[in-house]
Order: C-alpha cells, then structure tokens, then sequence
C-alpha cells in the first residue's frame, strides 16, 4: 500500500513540474531558478536537467504518460 502511495505521489509530482515548466517557458530565469528548485531531489534531477536542455516547450503532463489529472484543464 505505502509503495502505492509513492508512486501516486511521483506522478503528482511529476504533473506539477512539467506544467510548472510549460507555464514558466517564455520567463527564462523564472524558469531556470524552478528547475535548480527540482534539481535539489535526486529523483527527479535528470528531469529538470533534460527539460531545461529542451528547444520545445514541453507537452501536457498526460503526453508523458502521467496519471494525474489535478494539473489538467
């Protein structure tokens, strides 16, 4: 049950930063200081690195296969 409720946690997570992301795009340094923000947790490092290396603006959350529907519209 606890490793359920983890991994519901992740993908809550998960949904906030890339929606973050897509709402902080146009600000670069808005954006720059949320991602060194994510950066502090190893889990989810490699994701702000790789999103910050992007030319695209990044796609819904849903895109990525995340479950969580409280960040969409």
């Amino acid at each position: 049950m606890a490793a359920n409720e983890a991994g519901t946690e992740l993908e809550h997570l998960k949904s906030l930063i890339f929606s973050t992301v897509s709402e902080l795009w146009e600000d670069k340094e808005a954006l720059g200081k949320f991602l060194n923000v994510v950066r502090r947790s190893e889990t989810f490092a490699p994701l702000a690195d790789t999103l910050e290396q992007s030319t695209v603006r990044p796609a819904k959350p849903t895109f990525y296969g995340v479950k969580s529907k409280e960040f969409q519209e």
